[in-house]
């Protein structure tokens, strides 16, 4: 499992800091810009850790260390 990596990014909803983790969740969800996991949770109704556990269940892809 990969340590989490911040960005010089910041998200396209809320302006905060993006990490490695939410770079790659927003890829796989085919955002164009990428946004926080706490934003793309918000945007589906869910809490964060359901949101963990649907990438992980659907996707295969687990959260980066430190998470």
């Amino acid at each position: 499992m990969a340590q989490i990596k911040w960005l010089d990014e910041t998200c396209n909803c809320c302006s905060k800091q993006i990490n490695s983790w939410d770079k790659r969740i927003s890829k796989a969800l085919a955002y164009k810009y990428p946004c926080c996991e706490k934003c793309i949770a918000k945007e589906y109704d869910m809490e964060v850790d359901a949101l963990r556990d649907k990438m992980e269940n659907f996707f295969g892809m687990r959260p980066c260390i430190g998470i």
